[in-house]
């Protein structure tokens, strides 16, 4: 069983900041983020661990750009 030497800050999928120690149990998902060899006493095993889930399986729709601006009319010098 996977166990810290100190303590660790993680943030979940939905950006949610977590604090685990050596007193608590750590679930998969954040052993798969803590990846500094040093923050743990008893590693968890390589074959328990996979890469997390993607965020969000919804892609983002790209920034919509503002059109060009166009000068208008002609001449800026008048004839007054």
């Amino acid at each position: 069983m996977a166990k810290l030497r100190t303590y660790v800050h993680v943030k979940d999928e939905q950006g949610q900041d977590h604090a685990f120690g050596p007193d608590d149990v750590v679930p998969e998902w954040a052993q798969v983020l803590i990846t500094n060899p040093k923050a743990w006493l008893e590693p968890p095993s390589a074959s328990r661990l996979t890469e997390p889930a993607p965020v969000s399986a919804v892609k983002k729709a790209p920034a919509k750009r503002a059109a060009p601006r166009r000068k208008v009319g002609g001449s800026a010098v008048s004839d007054g």
